[in-house]
């Protein structure tokens, strides 16, 4: 299910990557969680998938995710800077992307290197 507009909201695009803001009002902060809300990891890897997707025009999945670390927390209400490197290489998408906070470029949420189809 297609999380832009639900989970997140894309403020920005250019040909480096993406501005983003994370969305309050989604309902899985009720239940991860409760007080602390926090955004699930295989959200968060939605996310950049779908942002990927739009950069290239057309619809991609992952295929392998070589490497993915996270590094910190996100947050409903966090301004994030989606900053990505791609190669084509038959028909696959090479991805190393950083999320991080907008204004912060060392306030590292995510670092993921992965291919996808």
């Amino acid at each position: 299910m297609k999380q832009n507009g639900r989970l997140y909201d894309i403020l920005e695009e250019n040909e480096r990557g993406f501005s983003l803001r994370m969305k309050r009002e989604h309902s899985v902060y009720q239940g991860h969680f409760p007080g602390n809300p926090i955004t699930p990891g295989v959200l968060t890897l939605q996310m950049v998938c779908e942002c990927l997707s739009r950069h290239v025009g057309r619809e991609l999945h992952y295929a392998a995710i070589k490497n993915c670390r996270f590094a910190a927390i996100v947050r409903p209400g966090d301004h994030l800077r989606l900053n990505m490197q791609t190669a084509s290489v038959d028909g696959t998408v090479k991805l190393k992307a950083n999320l991080t906070g907008s204004d912060n470029p060392d306030d590292l949420r995510l670092q993921i290197d992965a291919d996808l189809q």
